[in-house]
């Protein structure tokens, strides 16, 4: 994958997660500034997601931990095979909030 490609699935990754936010009527504050993606709980917990372009990877930081994912089979995972989307619904859970992608 080149990186105007990699660029292009995360910023599509991003527009899911905030659209999403916003159908489900969430109280969570999206923010995206360069390769950052701040996703704010009421109690200012935060959900960081990040472009890590060198890598060609997705990095997600919550309460539950860091995780980093690769695009394999049209999807992001991590090396042991688990889904982006299953780690955000669980950090979401963490966070206090129910989505479901």
């Amino acid at each position: 994958m080149n990186t105007t490609k990699f660029h292009q699935l995360v910023e599509q990754t991003w527009q899911q997660i905030e659209e999403k936010i916003d159908d489900d009527g969430l109280s969570v504050d999206t923010e995206i500034q360069g390769a950052v993606c701040t996703l704010t709980f009421d109690d200012d917990s935060q959900i960081i997601i990040n472009k890590q372009e060198a890598m060609l990877e997705l990095w997600l930081a919550s309460k539950l931990g860091g995780f980093h994912f690769k695009f394999i089979d049209n999807e992001w995972k991590t090396a042991e095979g688990r889904s982006f989307w299953q780690h955000l619904e669980e950090a979401f859970a963490r966070h206090g909030e129910t989505i479901s992608f």
